[in-house]
């Protein structure tokens, strides 16, 4: 027997990774649409992603101590001079 997992349009079907849409001219929406007459359930979607804001370099360079931000700031002016 085929298991599902909801996806944000239709539903995925697990024993082969098929993505089925909600429509009800589509085989494959209509078996799980009787699937789920049998008492059956659907494994949850999965959360949305959740945005982790990322460090600016300049954030970054702050937090160096004085002696790392002296030798970047020479690599820096090195590479300048080039």
């Amino acid at each position: 027997m085929n298991t599902y997992k909801l996806l944000k349009q239709g539903v995925q079907r697990l024993s082969d990774g098929a993505c089925i849409p909600s429509t009800d001219d589509n085989v494959d929406w209509r078996e799980y649409q009787r699937w789920l007459a049998l008492g059956n359930t659907p494994q949850p979607a999965d959360p949305d992603p959740v945005f982790v804001p990322q460090p600016t370099l300049e954030d970054v360079i702050a937090t160096l101590p004085a002696a790392q931000k002296a030798a970047l700031n020479a690599l820096v002016a090195a590479k300048a001079v080039k």
